[in-house]
């Protein structure tokens, strides 16, 4: 039996539940620097911190879901 990879081990988005995003790592695009949601802003963003850089941003939710999980970090 193989390990998971990290991308496995991220928590799962339940669309009737946006705060189960939280602790998710992503990347932005395919070859962005990857960042983890932080929390849930109001109802259609979440605030994300970029792990290389420590900058924290909003974004909306349907942006966050289009960027891919996180392979490796950074």
């Amino acid at each position: 039996m193989q390990n998971p990879g990290f991308e496995e081990t991220q928590p799962t988005y339940a669309a009737d539940d946006p705060r189960k995003l939280i602790g998710q790592i992503r990347r932005l695009c395919s070859a962005g620097p990857a960042y983890e949601i932080m929390s849930v802003h109001d109802a259609g963003n979440v605030v994300i911190e970029v792990i290389e850089s420590g900058e924290r941003v909003k974004s909306p939710i349907a942006e966050v879901l289009e960027d891919p999980m996180a392979e490796t970090i950074p």
